[in-house]
């Protein structure tokens, strides 16, 4: 398979030469990662204007003179981490193909292109589904006498959770096809053990959920079902 990665070589590395290759390629993704902060935190408020529809016409208050910053921080931080995303990816994969058999390096090269749509795929399905579903949920409980008056640092937390979790769970029709094709699980496995994933699928989103309400929870552990059972249906109609 032909990629933008370059050819892995096998040589063997003594124990103090992988801890030094670690090392470096950490301290590349870190300074890389900050380079990435500095330039989303110029962007934060247009990304707020993005999801201000989320809002419903209510405004963002802050309650302590550091809050605000701290908001922006946090927005700017996980920004940057899904902007730096392609570096740390480079720099992990080159740290571990060359551990890997020639087989297994075939299914990651494979499935990365895939890995990185369905990331974008999972943060789309929240912004657009997840997010206006359980905001307007909450919201809805407004009345004359009940106003929401909502905290930027919870907004932006809530949002920014909401959507790398839904993310990270669209990652897991990649994983289980590698699984599958390395021969760990088969699609009669995962069907053996649907009830047990459909529980853990709800532990996983009571757990993951910014907020402690079951409906959150609901709306998070679907797409976890539903990309179980596209992995399952995958897995049948591909074989190993």
């Amino acid at each position: 398979a032909r990629t933008i990665l370059p050819e892995i070589e096998d040589q063997p590395m003594t124990l103090v030469g992988h801890l030094e290759e670690l090392r470096w390629r950490i301290l590349w993704s870190l300074f890389y990662w900050i380079v990435a902060c500095f330039i989303c935190y110029q962007l934060v408020p247009k990304l707020l204007d993005w999801v201000k529809p989320l809002l419903q016409g209510n405004k963002l208050i802050f309650t302590n003179p550091t809050e605000g910053f701290f908001a922006y921080l946090n927005a700017a931080m996980v920004g940057g981490a899904c902007l730096a995303a392609p570096i740390f990816l480079y720099h992990f994969l080159m740290f571990v193909l060359p551990g890997l058999e020639k087989s297994e390096r075939r299914w990651i090269y494979r499935l990365l292109p895939l890995s990185i749509f369905q990331f974008l795929l999972g943060c789309a399905f929240a912004l657009k589904l997840v997010l206006p579903g359980t905001m307007g949920f909450f919201l809805g409980f407004a009345t004359a006498e009940l106003v929401p008056q909502l905290k930027i640092g919870e907004f932006v937390g809530f949002v920014v959770t909401v959507t790398v979790i839904c993310g990270i769970i669209f990652e897991l029709p990649i994983v289980l096809l590698f699984l599958a094709g390395i021969g760990l699980v088969s699609s009669k496995f995962l069907a053996r053990h649907r009830r047990m994933a459909y529980f853990l699928a709800f532990v996983v989103a009571a757990v993951a959920t910014p907020t402690p309400d079951a409906f959150t929870a609901v709306v998070v552990a679907l797409p976890i079902l539903i990309n179980y059972e596209v992995s399952l249906w995958l897995i049948k109609f591909c074989g190993k």
